[in-house]
């Protein structure tokens, strides 16, 4: 059973590690979007997504980077209006956020930041890792959505 803290936009979730595992998001995710894949890619793209579920040794921010870009790049050209790549920068601080989008739903998010980053599977936090500060390789290949966040006052 989860136990909920706070309520509203910043509500937060602690799952007992027995309700969820590692298989169970690998088989979530995987369930969402493998149709997102050719048939001749899907044991790679099986293999990248069992990799990002690896939770018991998460991959840092930069093989996260990688392995959501080559997801895009296995993907039919069909499907990969629903992989998004849009990079945040204000006065205080820059993130990437990294998202597959299936309709209203967003069975994957990766937020990479200058000091941490997280990633979502169906809309639960999986991982929260502290990093040092670093400049993610690019791939020319892939164009990346740059925005400025401006958070307003409510």
């Amino acid at each position: 059973m989860p136990i909920t803290i706070g309520r509203g936009f910043l509500k937060s979730e602690m799952f007992s590690q027995s309700a969820i595992s590692q298989r169970s998001f690998f088989t979530l995710l995987w369930e969402r979007i493998k149709d997102f894949f050719c048939d001749t890619q899907r044991s790679t793209a099986d293999q990248y997504i069992k990799e990002l579920c690896d939770v018991a040794s998460p991959p840092d921010a930069q093989r996260l980077f990688d392995l959501f870009c080559a997801l895009y790049e296995l993907s039919s050209p069909s499907c990969r209006g629903n992989f998004h790549f849009q990079h945040y920068k204000d006065a205080e601080c820059q993130y990437t956020n990294l998202f597959i989008k299936d309709g209203e739903d967003i069975p994957l998010c990766i937020v990479i930041r200058q000091d941490h980053y997280y990633y979502d599977i169906m809309n639960r936090t999986v991982l929260c890792v502290d990093t040092q500060p670093a400049h993610l390789k690019r791939y020319s290949d892939i164009t990346i959505k740059a925005s400025t966040y401006v958070c307003e006052e409510l």
